[in-house]
């Protein structure tokens, strides 16, 4: 038992305290944070408070002053499957601020001039994928479970601008102070349900919080070709994020007298690194024809020239730097990302609709990951509005593992992310 226990440790510890291209992607490659109640949030559509995280330019067309607050109920769940073997769904649940953000137009004799601020999420990192199976191939039979879980946000400060620069053209900008962490355990656990052994349980848990602090930008200009089609095109800076990552490992076995023995239990002092984001470019056209506002767009995330920055080397000695930027060339993709949205206003209820499809940086098949919103909102004549929307996000990833017998599973997880908003909205 305790060599099978060494083995498995060797093999978490080389895989966690090494820095890699996974931690130059890991803050940019949540899920989506903007409000699902305005689900037009390509370059192309009005979003109103989203507009700020996606194209300010849209910030323009906003002519009344407002507060606006929503909360949401998540839910992320897993499901794994192995060969033709599909577990039940690990589930968790949890409840947080979504959005909060203000719009001001300011008064000017022509043309049109907006500010805005808010407070909003950019990213979830809720994702929880567990396999649990019976080893049999190492000759000792013995139940395991391998359990990855990732919890946490990124939000944004942010303040933009957005102004009529022509007759049917607006330009708009944002800058964002990005702020948040990153929960994430890999916990691997044995028992003894058939009572073989001295021990009942056995557990390696491993458990790092990278904190984020940093920065963003983005550029957006939005076209009125005729009074039924505009043209909209945004551009985000490359966002710059300083990463302090501590870690904690412990490796502990409750044995059948009742005793515990603690093979290990350490914590490692914070890294401190810094991470450059991808270039993002999205372009898009919307068609009016009121009440309905009918858009597709699409996106460019350019997650191959992310890097990092650091003064760390790696185990043999060489320029850790260096090492993750062969890593991204090899193992990072670009990601493009198609959507479509509609809107059908007619005062005072809003109803919106959109979908988008794209690939994640680990995998070049679109379709990979899909998100799709629905909302609705309602403005009573006394300026206070109440809005409901539903958010539901689907993708694919691999919880891949090598038993200590020498046995591989190729276990892939089939992971949703949803969330139900509900918020206020108040015309000042």
């Amino acid at each position: 038992m305790k060599t099978r226990i060494i083995l498995f440790a060797m093999v978490l510890v080389s895989n966690i305290f090494s820095q890699s291209y996974l931690d130059v992607i890991r803050p940019f490659s949540g899920m989506s944070g903007v409000s699902g109640a305005e689900s037009g949030v390509g370059p192309a559509t009005t979003a109103q408070s989203n507009a700020m995280l996606g194209n300010p330019a849209l910030l323009s067309y906003s002519n009344q002053s407002f507060l606006a607050a929503d909360m949401s109920l998540d839910q992320v769940s897993g499901i794994s499957v192995f060969n033709t073997n599909t577990s039940e769904p690990s589930q968790e649940h949890g409840m947080r601020l979504n959005s909060l953000s203000y719009i001001y137009p300011v008064h000017v004799y022509r043309g049109a001039w907006v500010w805005g601020y808010s407070l909003q999420q950019v990213n979830s990192f809720n994702s929880i994928q567990e396999f649990s199976d019976t080893d049999t191939d190492s000759g000792d039979l013995f139940d395991y479970t391998h359990r990855h879980r990732s919890s946490g946000s990124l939000y944004a400060l942010t303040a933009a601008t957005s102004f009529l620069a022509t007759m049917h053209t607006s330009v708009g900008f944002a800058v964002s102070y990005l702020t948040g962490n990153n929960t994430f355990d890999k916990i691997y656990t044995e028992s003894d349900s058939e009572d073989n052994f001295t021990y009942s349980k056995y557990q390696d848990s491993l458990h790092f919080l990278p904190e984020y602090r940093g920065f963003s930008a983005r550029v957006g200009v939005s076209s009125e070709l005729t009074e039924s089609v505009r043209l909209g095109a945004a551009i985000e800076l490359p966002s710059r994020i300083t990463v302090s990552e501590s870690s904690s490992q412990n490796q502990t076995e409750w044995n059948d007298d009742g005793t515990r023995t603690v093979y290990m239990n350490e914590y490692s002092p914070a890294l401190k690194y810094a991470v450059w984001g991808p270039w993002r470019l999205g372009i898009g056209v919307g068609f009016l024809a009121d009440p309905l506002e009918v858009s597709v767009n699409y996106r460019f995330h350019s997650y191959s020239t992310s890097f990092m920055s650091s003064n760390l080397i790696d185990s043999f000695g060489a320029d850790l730097d260096a090492v993750i930027d062969r890593e991204i060339d090899q193992s990072i993709q670009d990601v493009h990302e198609f959507s479509a949205s509609v809107l059908w206003s007619l005062a005072p209820m809003d109803l919106s609709f959109s979908a988008s499809v794209m690939n994640d940086p680990l995998n070049y098949q679109l379709g990979n990951s899909l998100r799709l919103d629905t909302g609705v909102s309602y403005q009573l004549i006394f300026g206070l509005g109440f809005n409901l929307a539903f958010r539901s996000e689907q993708w694919q990833s691999d919880l891949n593992h090598l038993l200590v017998s020498g046995a591989e599973r190729n276990v892939e997880v089939q992971n949703q992310f949803s969330q139900i908003q509900f918020g206020l909205k108040y015309i000042l």
